[in-house]
């Protein structure tokens, strides 16, 4: 994710992302968001529906994100301690990446490139960066 994107999101949300702070032994936010821009909306609305949670939970109030990233063409974000409510909001944000172009944010899908790297894209990024798309979703197997 670009400098400004990463710096509104750190900004607006602080405390779910003030790990960024911490060696990256604790934490790995201070390496950024690990994806496409196109996926700052979704990141940004799951980090306004999970500091609403914590703010209405006061058990939930240590809660902070470990990480972000894109793997195996999806939004993995990762947060301590685990929360079963905040699980279920992750879990719906990575199904909505699986349809979300990573670098535009337009509807896409699973591609894969040559070299077997996956990626959510619209039709246009995926003709660009060489990408193909895949009918079915890769086995959890080849995932590393």
């Amino acid at each position: 994710m670009n400098p400004e994107n990463t710096a509104r999101l750190f900004e607006r949300f602080d405390h779910l992302y003030r790990g960024r702070h911490l060696p990256d032994t604790q934490n790995l936010m201070g390496y950024g968001f690990q994806c496409g821009d196109g996926w700052f909306e979704l990141s940004y609305e799951l980090s306004e529906q999970i500091e609403a949670y914590c703010q209405q939970h006061p058990e939930a109030a240590e809660l902070i994100a470990v990480q972000v990233k894109q793997k195996f063409g999806e939004l993995r974000f990762h947060v301590c301690p685990l929360v079963p409510a905040i699980q279920q909001m992750i879990e719906q944000a990575r199904v909505q990446s699986r349809q979300t172009c990573e670098r535009t944010g337009k509807p896409g899908e699973m591609c894969r490139d040559p070299n077997g790297y996956y990626q959510t894209l619209c039709p246009e990024a995926a003709t660009e960066f060489g990408f193909e798309p895949v009918r079915q979703k890769p086995s959890p197997e080849s995932e590393t």
